[in-house]
């Protein structure tokens, strides 16, 4: 029996069904159903249903539901913490990032809490492996101040051959600003003087991605990650 089985058995039940999105989060919390169905039902109706504005109003304590205290905030956080370091050493391991699809599964539960933006970069060695992934900079919920001198004395450090650029966008748009194509280009320019490529800059949204270097904009030829 493989692990995903495994754990279905341990659990009971169909991991893939846990009912509605209230279900879910009474669920993940571990909080009595029928004490705080209607509070969790609403939190989603004012948050238009938005699963990660939700998760993130009640672990910053925002909320307040019965039986949700500091400790089933901590065991959540950890969850999903979990599921992001799952996720990374998958990456690490497949050899080389080859598609923007390589990296989006993981920054997709990397930025799942985020509601401010989050400049990323993932620094490959000379075979497209990746080294280590950091957050660089931290923005409110429209922007993030860049500088690309810090990403190449971080590349420098690590050793690293080439750079993979991400940020989140909370509202969900994927469109880049005249800003974001601008950082991307001087980012480019800062890591070719010292031989080092940027292969590609992603916009992340809620559960989908644009990459620049697929669509052929801020100055790359429309190669994906070569």
């Amino acid at each position: 029996m493989d692990t995903a089985s495994n754990v279905m058995a341990v659990a009971g039940g169909d991991l893939n069904d846990l009912g509605t999105d209230a279900d879910l989060l009474a669920t993940a919390f571990g909080l009595p159903p029928d004490r705080s169905m209607a509070g969790l039902t609403a939190l989603l109706g004012r948050h238009r249903g938005s699963l990660t504005r939700a998760v993130s109003s009640l672990l910053d304590g925002e909320v307040v539901l019965p039986g949700l205290g500091p400790r089933r905030r901590r065991c959540l956080v950890a969850a999903l913490q979990l599921a992001t370091r799952m996720s990374q050493q998958k990456i690490s391991g497949r050899g080389a990032l080859e598609h923007p699809a390589s990296c989006n599964t993981y920054l997709q539960h990397h930025y799942r809490l985020q509601t401010r933006e989050v400049f990323t970069c993932l620094f490959l060695n000379s075979r497209h492996q990746l080294l280590d992934c950091r957050d660089m900079f931290f923005g409110t919920l429209d922007s993030a101040t860049v500088y690309p001198r810090e990403v190449v004395a971080t590349a420098l450090r690590l050793g690293a051959s080439a750079v993979i650029a991400a940020h989140n966008h909370p509202s969900g748009t994927l469109t880049p600003s005249a800003a974001d194509l601008r950082l991307t280009e001087r980012l480019r320019s800062a890591l070719e003087l010292l031989d080092m490529r940027l292969l590609d800059h992603l916009v992340v949204g809620q559960g989908d991605y644009l990459s620049m270097a697929s669509e052929g904009i801020a100055g790359f030829p429309g190669e994906v990650l070569r």
